[in-house]
């Protein structure tokens, strides 16, 4: 019986010897925490001080790269810290804020260590509109949604319309087999459609369709090209449809068909 009790004992002596030592690592650790914030605060106000009195603020900034990007957004993303010293800019902070714009790529940012940060966007290039549900979106050649663009009257628009599901993600390729055949220089091209994930259509404002291959959607382009020169203007104003899917056999469909 006193064997129990002596084993009790020692059993609570060192549990109680446990959550001291628990119990110390806690409040150590918190003293630890608010010293260590005590002493970067401190650190802090030396280091802003001493900037204020040597002029080591952050007055002046030199944005580059801006193209859709308006000079006012980036402007914004600096005011809070204007006057601050230069040597405490929290340069990812604003590097975050300035990546909330949907046109920003990359940034890079530096300061001169005295009074100027600098700032160089580099913004996503778009290469053709997607239009979906309605609404329309530039996307860049990697298929990836920039923004959404309002615009009404797309007849003077440099960008290509593309519709389908899916159609921004594979509209690099055929955009780059376009321009090796010069097609945009030869044709007005109202809008590329993608048919069930597979192969292009390409409307002209002509009213006029062409059903492209999808083995070789090039070759397609090529053989439009070559019937075209070989048919005179009336018979073209009375074609409303290429069917080029077949690379051996073009067939031709007239407005009254």
């Amino acid at each position: 019986m006193n064997n129990i009790n002596r084993r009790r004992f020692v059993l609570s002596l060192q549990s109680f010897t446990y959550f001291c030592i628990f119990l110390f690592l806690i409040i150590f650790s918190f003293l630890i925490y608010f010293n260590k914030n005590h002493l970067i605060e401190t650190s802090n106000n030396i280091i802003q001080s001493f900037s204020e009195n040597f002029q080591y603020q952050f007055t002046k900034f030199d944005i580059s790269g801006l193209e859709k990007i308006e000079l006012n957004f980036v402007e914004d993303k600096l005011q809070n810290h204007i006057g601050s010293s230069i040597f405490l800019l929290p340069l990812d902070e604003i590097n975050d804020s300035i990546k909330e714009n949907n046109w920003v790529k990359e940034t890079y940012l530096k300061t001169n260590y005295k009074d100027t940060l600098f700032i160089r966007i580099q913004e996503y290039t778009p290469i053709g509109i997607y239009f979906f549900n309605e609404k329309y979106f530039v996307f860049d050649e990697n298929g990836k949604i920039i923004d959404q663009i309002y615009i009404t009257d797309f007849t003077h628009q440099s960008l290509l319309i593309f519709e389908g599901n899916s159609s921004n993600l594979k509209a690099n390729p055929l955009i780059n087999i376009l321009k090796n055949n010069d097609f945009e220089k030869k044709y007005q091209i109202k809008s590329l459609e993608f048919i069930n994930k597979r192969r292009w259509d390409i409307n002209l404002y002509s009213n006029v369709k062409l059903m492209l291959s999808e083995e070789d959607p090039n070759k397609s382009i090529q053989n439009f090209v070559m019937i075209q020169n070989k048919l005179s203007e009336t018979e073209i104003n009375n074609i409303k449809t290429y069917d080029l899917r077949n690379l051996e056999k073009t067939i031709l469909i007239n407005l009254n068909d």
